[in-house]
């Protein structure tokens, strides 16, 4: 069951919008910021500052979702037992 979760309040929080499209899929998500909600139109913004409007009409379900994660830095892995730490010239 689908479940429309925003309101105008949650303009400026990151939202998940399932919306209907044309085509062999019928649905397609949109996650990003939510900009704007005027004359039943809804504006968001993604992380690479694409910008999807979604009718009301096309709205399927939506939420608030967290902030999207920080990028994090790989894992540096098990010490190299051969490397003294000197270096060699």
């Amino acid at each position: 069951m689908y479940v429309v979760r925003i309101t105008l309040a949650d303009v400026g929080a990151r939202v998940v919008i399932r919306r209907r499209i044309a085509g062999p899929v019928p649905l397609t998500d949109v996650i990003g910021t939510l900009q704007s909600w005027t004359a039943g139109v809804l504006t968001v913004v993604d992380a690479n500052g694409e910008v999807t409007s979604v009718t009301e009409g096309d709205l399927v379900a939506a939420k608030v979702v967290p902030p999207r994660p920080d990028r994090r830095r790989p894992v540096p892995g098990p010490p190299d037992p051969e490397d003294t730490g000197l270096e060699v010239h």
